[in-house]
């Protein structure tokens, strides 16, 4: 006969197989910090939630974001220089403001390498130049392909209505390789997915590793994802741009998709497994269709154009644009918008970094003196074979 001490309950549980996955914490103890098994896993319904709710979230909120910006793209306060004698360029502006009020922000001009100047510096996307009854209508399919035609189709009309031809004068063109100007815009998707996901492994990967993977893996990201990104493109598209203008793009790669990783870092510090959700919000549902990719930031609607003059896509595609395409032309002001966002995620991660260590550091003063950590250690192998050896041989005796 075999004499065993007296059984607990973490003992009881082990009969038939049955190991607990996370240790007791009876009313009559004090739970202290780390009693709980952080390691607990997710009960089926909660992993049922999880496993419908991501992608019906990701369905819901990027399928009405894109439709709602992109499905009829239409012109509002698309700047427009006209050139000409001053009186024909007036009752032209005066024809086009009644015939389409609120479309165009005419800017008229005597000058036509100014006019054609407004184009390619970017403070217009397209410009009419009057030549007696002819008109030269100026554009920049590079600025963004769906605007092209509506400018061409102001030109015409104009043409038609003074008697005279139209022709088209292409300034800034998009490459031979590229004639839908969809390229560009999946670079900076890549720099997108390959940011975020890379926090989303990581973190899903190292349980509990602090802070400091995560930044690791962000900084990470940032300089490998946009070379590789960009090196494939330009696989299928030649830009036939010198090395400087190459290495500058990605550079602005490499910072946009730093801040998306520092984003995603931001959200798993604060919200854990629901992290994910705040990422596609912010770096895909609102971020892509303002960005100016699909649909140049002149031809989204109201709400749209706000975003696209203040959100971090936007900021880093038309820095990347006018790099690759108009020589710099306004990339600071871009830049800049970018660079906020950079600065003011890194800010709040510090500060939230800074508020869990307090918090951590207040529980730790507030438990009183003397109280052990009634945490219960999970059982080790041998631990589990002891046990089920001494429950067969009790089983035997009696």
């Amino acid at each position: 006969m075999t004499t065993t001490g007296p059984r607990t309950p973490h003992d009881e549980s082990r009969r038939g197989g049955i190991q607990l996955a996370m240790p007791e914490n009876h009313l009559d103890v004090v739970v202290t910090p780390d009693s709980v098994d952080p390691q607990r896993p997710a009960s089926l319904r909660t992993t049922i939630i999880a496993v419908v709710s991501m992608p019906l979230f990701f369905l819901l909120a990027f399928t009405l974001c894109y439709v709602s910006a992109t499905h009829a793209p239409s012109p509002h306060d698309m700047a427009l220089t006209i050139s000409g004698p001053a009186d024909v360029t007036e009752q032209i502006a005066d024809a086009i403001d009644s015939r389409a009020e609120g479309a165009f922000d005419i800017t008229r001009t005597t000058d036509s390498d100014a006019a054609r100047e407004a184009v390619t510096d970017r403070d217009a996307v397209g410009a009419l130049i009057v030549d007696g009854q002819d008109v030269t209508t100026v554009v920049a399919s590079a600025a963004g392909r769906v605007a092209t035609p509506v400018i061409t189709s102001v030109g015409a009309q104009v043409a038609s209505s003074l008697g005279g031809t139209s022709t088209v004068e292409d300034a800034v063109p998009l490459p031979a390789d590229d004639p839908g100007g969809s390229i560009l815009f999946l670079f900076l998707v890549i720099c997108t997915v390959g940011g975020f996901l890379s926090i989303t492994v990581i973190s899903q990967t190292v349980k509990s590793g602090g802070l400091r993977p995560l930044l690791a893996t962000a900084a990470g990201a940032a300089l490998v994802v946009p070379v590789i990104g960009f090196s494939m493109v330009s696989v299928f598209v030649d830009f036939e741009v010198p090395f400087g203008t190459t290495a500058a793009v990605i550079g602005v790669g490499m910072v946009y998709t730093l801040t998306v990783a520092l984003i995603a870092t931001l959200f798993d510090f604060l919200l854990g497994q629901a992290a994910v959700l705040g990422v596609i919000l912010v770096v895909v549902a609102l971020s892509f269709p303002s960005s100016g990719g699909s649909v140049p930031g002149a031809m989204l609607p109201p709400f749209w154009q706000v975003l696209h003059e203040g959100w971090l896509g936007a900021g880093a595609y038309e820095s990347m644009r006018g790099i690759l395409f108009f020589d710099g032309a306004q990339v600071s002001a871009w830049l800049t918008q970018l660079l906020v966002w950079t600065g003011a995620v890194i800010l709040l991660l510090v500060i939230a970094s800074v508020a869990k260590r307090r918090r951590s550091r207040a529980r730790v003063d507030s438990t009183p003196a003397g109280i052990p950590n009634t945490a219960t250690p999970a059982p080790t192998p041998a631990d589990q074979l002891d046990s089920e050896q001494e429950i067969r041989l009790d089983e035997g005796a009696s």
